[in-house]
């Protein structure tokens, strides 16, 4: 990572000084010189240690910086899903999915976005994830579409 106050950050939550973790963070963000990669690691560790609250607004920067940053988008939109809000997650995930179509991740969460509403796009959108290289999106993309094609056959 390139910005010392997000390594430190990071060093200080994986010590437990969680304090001193969002201090070192928020010193970083007022700079405004992190990176989208530093701004979603520092999420993803933030929420492995129960603060998702924080988590979602260090995604949120990272994607004001990027709208089309998959990766962050795709956490984001998991956080709106696990809330049911399945519509927030389709527009957090729009630009990603312009910017990188065949993206396995972002159709994967996208799929989940749109199964409830839209099942052929859903549909559409896990074939793409299935064409992944690891197994983990794969089988999910795959158990989403058999539970999709009862309700919408090809």
């Amino acid at each position: 990572m390139g910005n010392y106050l997000y390594s430190e950050g990071i060093k200080e939550l994986r010590a437990g000084n969680f304090e001193n973790a969002q201090r070192l963070v928020e010193q970083a963000k007022k700079q405004g010189d992190a990176s989208v990669e530093e701004l979603h690691a520092m999420a993803f560790a933030m929420d492995g240690h129960g603060q998702r609250g924080f988590a979602t607004e260090l995604l949120r920067e990272a994607l004001k910086q990027q709208p089309s940053a998959a990766e962050p988008a795709c956490v984001l939109a998991m956080f709106h899903l696990e809330k049911q809000e399945d519509e927030q997650a389709a527009a957090i995930l729009k630009p990603a999915l312009a910017a990188s179509p065949d993206h396995p991740k972002a159709n994967l969460c996208m799929a989940m976005a749109l199964a409830k509403t839209e099942a052929a796009k859903a549909r559409a959108h896990a074939a793409k994830a299935m064409k992944d290289t690891d197994a983990d999106v794969r089988a999910q993309a795959e158990a989403l579409d058999k539970v999709l094609a009862q309700h919408e056959p090809r």
